[in-house]
């Protein structure tokens, strides 16, 4: 029985690895990122710090942090990335995230000012 036990763990652990790997593999902004998909990449960024420069400025003129529909000045999106963003006005925080990346890339900030990238735990 133990036997058959440890079989089923190690075929699972297995399989769990191989999953991985090919999770890995299908990740768009990964060791393999090709250049189409660092140029989206390197878009996303940008208006991310667009964001985060904007809010800045106009939180340093005594004015509330605005919601995207107000940031105008914000380029948008690359395509296939999807912007989000609360605020209450005191404090804002945003995320931009790649819905075409199976491992769900996303850059994120906050009125801090520091840009964070993120993938989900596994």
């Amino acid at each position: 029985m133990v036997k058959y036990l440890f079989a089923i763990s190690v075929a699972g652990f297995i399989a769990w690895g191989v999953a991985g790997i090919a999770q890995e593999s299908a990740c768009l902004h990964g060791a393999s990122e090709g250049p189409a998909e660092l140029t989206r990449r390197h878009g996303a960024l940008r208006v991310a710090r667009q964001v985060n420069t904007v809010e800045n400025a106009i939180h340093s003129q005594g004015q509330r942090y605005r919601s995207w529909n107000e940031l105008s000045e914000v380029s948008a999106p690359p395509e296939g990335f999807h912007a989000q963003l609360s605020t209450d006005g005191i404090t804002y925080a945003f995320s931009i995230k790649d819905t075409w990346d199976a491992c769900h890339f996303a850059f994120f900030s906050d009125q801090e000012g520091v840009i964070y990238t993120a993938v989900p735990i596994r």
